[in-house]
């Protein structure tokens, strides 16, 4: 069910309605099972795979106890999910092309798998519960509240991938009805569908020249101009829809965005882009691998280690993978710049309304040229960055 439909409005309005109808103690039951309607909506098969995936991973988290196999396990086993509905497609590939040089090794045959509707969401909030359940991080409540925190329809399909804490506290905290659910949601869901409806909508009529050949430089500017735009106001106006249904039953779901654009340099752009995957990444994946805390050599490994999950996550193909790696060289490209010339300027220097402006406009352009890896697939995307620099 796609959020900017009217089967997804009637939906919504007839679910905030009841919803606010039924006794307290009723609601979350009414919730919950308004969230299995809409997934089973356009993926009824995957509801029941689902409810087992989370059934086990509810289970496994109460057994863990400091148990680093039983957690690697449970770890793999939610990963191996996401992997195979969405990662298949680009494995076989890779396989394919690894294969075509050996005699007599057959191509593999890909079979037709549909994708249940936000994989990625879904395993990044099972793979938060789990880890953090094993750290002792957090307070596990009934299975009625996980898995209405795993399937809460607002945020299923497309984020943010919100924490169990602040979901479980304000599941517990909701009392009646404030006008104030009502003027904020409605609020935030006006502003999400201009920003998708209006804006991006819009913008996608320019950017689709990323994928044409033959254009000039100025043509290609143009169209990844416009893709910038497209997918910021895309994004963001879906996070907003998310936040803005999620309001209307009293919920406050984490923000997505802040400003992303108007940063001053990339490590900045990527704290206030896409803030709930960012931030995921870091406390799971950056940090455990060392952070900061190692070695330069083990830094610079473990941001280009990230930021190639960071695009594998986006997509499941080269071009996403490019894209991360892209942003990692830039992110590391700034670190020894800090780390060697960066600080010893002046600080009047560096804080001027000058060096401001001339380092957004250049952290924005770095960005603006990694989108188009991200638009269009790794060979379409060579020859438009080269055709837009006049190297061809």
């Amino acid at each position: 069910m796609i959020f900017t439909t009217w089967f997804y409005g009637v939906f919504l309005t007839g679910t905030v309605l009841l919803y606010w109808l039924l006794p307290k103690g009723s609601r979350s039951y009414f919730l919950l099972v308004a969230s299995f309607v809409f997934l089973a909506y356009s993926f009824p098969l995957h509801v029941l795979l689902l409810l087992v995936v989370s059934f086990l991973v509810f289970w496994a988290a109460k057994k863990l106890e400091k148990r680093h196999s039983f957690l690697a396990a449970s770890v793999l086993f939610v990963i191996s999910i996401l992997a195979y509905y969405k990662y298949q497609a680009l494995l076989a590939d890779l396989s394919d092309k690894m294969v075509v040089w050996i005699p007599g090794i057959p191509v593999f045959k890909l079979p037709q798998i549909l994708v249940p509707l936000g994989i990625s969401f879904f395993t990044f909030k099972l793979l938060h519960y789990l880890i953090e359940s094993y750290r002792g991080n957090l307070q596990q409540g009934s299975y009625r509240q996980f898995l209405l925190y795993i399937f809460f329809f607002p945020i299923l399909s497309s984020g943010p991938i919100e924490r169990w804490p602040r979901f479980l506290r304000q599941n517990r905290e909701l009392r009646g009805f404030k006008w104030e659910y009502l003027t904020e949601g409605c609020q935030r869901l006006l502003i999400g569908f201009f920003k998708k409806l209006v804006i991006a909508d819009t913008a996608a009529i320019y950017a689709t020249n990323l994928h044409s050949a033959g254009l000039g430089s100025n043509a290609y500017w143009i169209a990844a101009y416009a893709y910038t735009i497209q997918i910021y106001f895309d994004f963001s106006g879906y996070s907003d829809i998310a936040i803005g249904s999620a309001r209307l039953f009293g919920y406050k779901i984490m923000e997505n965005f802040n400003n992303p654009y108007f940063k001053r340099n990339i490590s900045l752009f990527w704290k206030n882009w896409h803030i709930s995957l960012t931030s995921w990444f870091t406390e799971y994946v950056f940090k455990p691998l060392g952070g900061s805390r190692v070695s330069f050599g083990r830094i610079i490994l473990n941001t280009l280690v990230v930021m190639a999950l960071t695009g594998l996550w986006h997509g499941a193909a080269l071009h996403f993978i490019v894209w991360g790696l892209y942003h990692g060289v830039g992110l590391i490209i700034l670190r020894i710049y800090n780390k060697t010339i960066g600080n010893k300027f002046p600080v009047g220097w560096r804080e001027s309304r000058t060096l401001t402006v001339a380092s957004i406009l250049l952290t924005f352009h770095f960005v603006v040229i990694g989108w188009v890896f991200f638009a269009a697939d790794f060979s379409q995307s060579i020859y438009v960055i080269r055709k837009m620099f006049f190297l061809i």
